[in-house]
C-alpha cells in the first residue's frame, strides 16, 4: 500500500496563475518547491526524477518534458510540428539531465522545481505576466527560470520527469493557436518594454530581421507543399504581431 500524503488545500483569492504560485511558495514549507498543472499529470516516478538534480547545491531549477495527450483525438496534420508548443508541449533532444540556459530551452511550470530560498532572494513571479481569466499571456515561469539562471545557478532539464498535458479537442484548431500566439506577442512586447528608445529601435529591427528570415522560410515551404508550412506561417504571423504591438506601446507610454 502507498502511504498517505498529507495535503492542503489552499485558496487563493486573486486570479491568475501568477497569483496562485506565488501563494505556493509563500505557503511552502520544504526546500524545494515543485509546480505542475491541474492538466498535467506526472509519470508515477516524476518526483524522484525532478529532485535528484538538487542534490548538487549549484542547481537553482529543475524541469522536464511535457508532453501532449491529445486523448485519442485526430490531430491535424499542421500541428505535428513545433506548433506543439503552443499546446505546452515541451521537450529537449537531451538523454540526460543537462543544464540549460538559452531562453526557448528553460522549462515550464506545468512541470518545474525551484529552490525556496531564491524566491526571497530573486522575487516572485511577475504578476504581469500568465494567464488570468481570459487572458491569454504567457512567459511567467520562463522569466522565472531565466532570472535564475542569469544570477548563476544552474538551471537543469530532465528527461526523465515527465508530465502529460492534457489537450481537449477544441484546442486543436488554427483559431486557438492564433489566440495563443496572439498573447505570446504581447508578452513578449511586456517582457522587453522599459528599454529605453535605443532598446526600442534594437527590438524593432530584431523583429523586422526575424520576420524577413522567417517569410524567407516560409515562401520555399509554399512551394513544395510542406504540410508543416503553417509551422513556419506562425513563427513569421508572431513576431510580425510584435511591430504594431510595440508601436502601440510606445505610443501610450509617451502618451502618459
Amino acid at each position: 500500500a502507498q502511504p498517505m500524503l498529507r495535503l492542503r488545500y489552499v485558496f487563493e483569492g486573486e486570479q491568475g496563475v501568477s497569483h496562485a504560485r506565488n501563494r505556493a511558495v509563500a505557503e511552502a514549507c520544504g526546500d524545494i518547491v515543485c509546480f505542475l498543472d491541474d492538466d498535467s499529470p506526472p509519470a508515477a516516478d516524476w518526483l524522484d526524477a525532478l529532485l535528484q538534480p538538487f542534490d548538487d547545491p549549484a542547481v537553482g531549477c529543475a524541469g522536464g518534458p511535457s508532453i501532449p495527450d491529445y486523448q485519442g483525438a485526430d490531430v491535424p496534420a499542421w500541428l505535428r510540428g513545433d506548433l506543439q508548443g503552443l499546446l505546452s508541449g515541451y521537450g529537449l533532444p537531451y538523454a540526460a539531465p543537462t543544464p540549460v540556459e538559452r531562453w526557448e530551452e528553460l522549462p515550464l511550470s506545468c512541470n518545474m522545481a525551484i529552490r525556496r530560498e531564491l524566491f526571497a532572494e530573486l522575487g516572485s513571479f511577475r504578476t504581469d505576466l500568465d494567464r488570468r481569466g481570459d487572458q491569454v499571456l504567457a512567459a511567467g515561469d520562463t522569466e522565472m527560470a531565466d532570472r535564475i539562471a542569469k544570477a548563476g545557478w544552474l538551471v537543469i532539464y530532465v528527461p526523465g520527469a515527465r508530465v502529460h498535458h492534457l489537450v481537449p479537442p477544441q484546442r486543436l484548431t488554427k483559431a486557438h493557436v492564433y489566440r495563443i500566439g496572439r498573447g505570446l506577442a504581447e508578452s513578449h512586447i511586456i517582457l522587453t518594454s522599459g528599454t529605453g528608445a535605443l532598446g526600442v529601435l534594437r527590438w524593432f529591427a530584431s523583429d523586422g530581421w526575424y520576420a524577413t528570415r522567417m517569410g524567407g522560410r516560409l515562401l520555399p515551404a509554399l512551394l513544395r507543399r510542406d504540410p508543416l508550412w503553417f509551422d513556419d506561417y506562425m513563427r513569421f504571423w508572431m513576431v510580425a504581431q510584435r511591430i504594431p504591438l510595440r508601436v502601440r506601446s510606445l505610443l501610450g507610454s509617451r502618451a502618459g
